[in-house]
């Protein structure tokens, strides 16, 4: 995964390249394809930047967001992001609960759904599957 490829699209879409969100797209990337928290991404930042704030990271977080460099989800109640690359594409996934790792699922939940929907406009949908992977077994 390429730091300079998230950085343009920082640029793209009108956003300064900042310490801090070097320094979180930096600790994504070495994620490796697991979702993490907010908090996980503060407590390695207050390791090189002592004054950063949890708001901080949410801000940053959230624009990346928006901008579609993490995705979000929420399991027990707390928000997890994931940074999008060319691995975990899928909108369907299998979630590690104890490791975060995810991996792509390879189906369309919705072509197998019955047809009680065809008088409604679908314009989004999320699957998510959670359970423990072979490492965490």
């Amino acid at each position: 995964m390429n730091l300079e490829l998230y950085l343009n699209q920082l640029k793209e879409n009108g956003y300064k390249r900042t310490p801090q969100r070097l320094k979180i797209l930096s600790y994504f990337i070495g994620q490796k394809n697991r979702f993490v928290s907010a908090k996980s991404v503060m407590s390695h930042l207050q390791n090189d930047m002592c004054n950063i704030s949890l708001d901080t990271v949410y801000r940053n977080l959230y624009l990346f967001k928006d901008i579609g460099i993490i995705e979000l989800t929420s399991y027990n109640g707390e928000n997890l992001f994931l940074l999008k690359n060319e691995i975990n594409t899928h909108e369907y996934k299998f979630i590690c609960t104890e490791c975060r790792i995810t991996t792509g699922l390879n189906l369309c939940p919705m072509e197998i759904m019955d047809t009680s929907l065809d008088d409604y406009f679908i314009y989004n949908h999320k699957f998510e599957v959670y359970g423990l992977c072979p490492s965490c077994l």
